[in-house]
């Protein structure tokens, strides 16, 4: 059965008419001339192919069917005006819900007390948070901001350097009161070790001093623990399992909780930029951009 093509300024225009009372204090409220409401009207019955007003010269009332389609019409014009109104308003008033990816470890060792700060900032903002280690295409996937390491190729997304996301060495008190504190890189070698992604169960660590790349060295280390989880890596190092090479994002982190100490910090090792990325469209909605600016701001460097 075909739907009667009606145009939503018609029927509008018969709401307001019932709720008026008359074409006359329609037209007033519409500001427009008398004849123009009629004409609407006229057009909207026609196209539904029934009359919705009996008209005389004393009133204008709706027929029964009038009634049946005014009740359901003026509910529906409400709610679309209340949606136009929930649409207005968000470019004052951030509100919804944002879905935002992120790889495991940042997103399970950052993000936590960020988030808890930003929707403290803005109550009516829901955030949804996917942990991946291979985050899927932010616009082929539908979420709102992602967290990933490397910058995005994809035409559709602005993207924002946030870290460069290098690594340093750290371990649990207990393991240094048992081990004892390394004076150099090379005694890593005969120390238990958690190492992530382990080739054969080793794994090769190029550690320089802060500002000297050129002086790089190579240690070959090993140990009980292995992973290919970052997260793991951390946990077990907290455990006191041995020293572990982390993103020090993470590891300055468990270092303020009392958790890890920095083993030789003055070394570190190459990471991958962190970029946090969004839709490049100047049409983003606020709730999108106030994260992404929060997350801009607040992020630790």
């Amino acid at each position: 059965m075909a739907v009667p093509d009606v145009q939503l300024d018609d029927v509008a225009v018969f709401v307001r008419v019932v709720d008026a009372g008359g074409f006359t204090a329609a037209a007033e409220a519409l500001r427009v001339p008398k004849s123009t409401v009629s004409r609407r009207v006229a057009r909207l019955e026609r196209r539904l192919g029934t009359r919705l007003l009996n008209r005389t010269t004393r009133a204008v009332t709706p027929t029964e069917a009038g009634r049946a389609f005014y009740a359901r019409a003026s509910a529906a014009l409400a709610e679309l005006h209340d949606a136009a109104s929930a649409a207005f308003d968000e470019r004052e008033v951030p509100r919804g819900t944002v879905r935002l990816v992120a790889p495991p470890d940042v997103g399970s060792e950052v993000l936590p007390g960020l988030l808890a700060a930003f929707v403290e900032e803005h109550p009516r903002v829901r955030v949804e948070v996917t942990l991946l280690v291979d985050p899927p295409d932010l616009v082929e996937s539908g979420l709102d901001v992602g967290l990933r390491v490397g910058a995005p190729r994809h035409p559709a997304l602005a993207a924002v350097q946030l870290q460069d996301m290098g690594f340093g060495l750290f371990a649990s008190p207990s393991c240094v009161e048992r081990d004892g504190v390394p004076e150099s890189p090379a005694e890593l070698a005969d120390r238990p070790c958690v190492v992530f992604r382990p080739d054969r169960g080793r794994g090769r660590w190029r550690l320089y001093r802060e500002g000297d790349p050129a002086g790089a060295v190579d240690v070959v280390v090993g140990g009980p623990l292995a992973a290919d989880d970052i997260t793991f890596v951390r946990r077990a190092a907290v455990a006191g399992a041995g020293v572990a090479l982390l993103p020090r994002l993470v590891g300055e982190i468990a270092v303020r909780e009392g958790l890890l100490r920095a083993v030789l910090p003055e070394y570190r090792t190459d990471g991958w930029p962190l970029f946090l990325v969004s839709p490049a469209s100047p049409h983003v909605p606020l709730k999108v951009r106030v994260l992404r600016d929060f997350l801009v701001e607040h992020f630790p460097r």
